[in-house]
């Protein structure tokens, strides 16, 4: 009977502990690490791209007439 005891004991505490460590540990849970804005203004089309970790802020820069064909510049702010 004390045997059972035991084991019965020592797989509660086993859980115990398990909960415990994985309480502890920091979850984060986040969808992506950009944020991407388009907006137009009668010709102009700009294509924004923001690094929601960093707050970093990047601009499409397209060259040319092709549609995918370009850079991302990184935009400066004033302060």
């Amino acid at each position: 009977m004390k045997n059972w005891k035991d084991k019965v004991l020592g797989m509660l505490s086993a859980i115990g502990i398990m909960a415990v460590l994985m309480s502890s540990y920091p979850q984060q849970n986040q969808n992506g690490k950009y944020t991407v804005a388009v907006g137009a203004d009668g010709d102009n089309a700009i294509i924004i791209k923001m690094n929601t970790q960093t707050g970093e802020t990047y601009r499409w820069d397209k060259r040319g007439l092709k549609r995918f064909e370009g850079r991302w510049v990184k935009l400066l702010e004033d302060r």
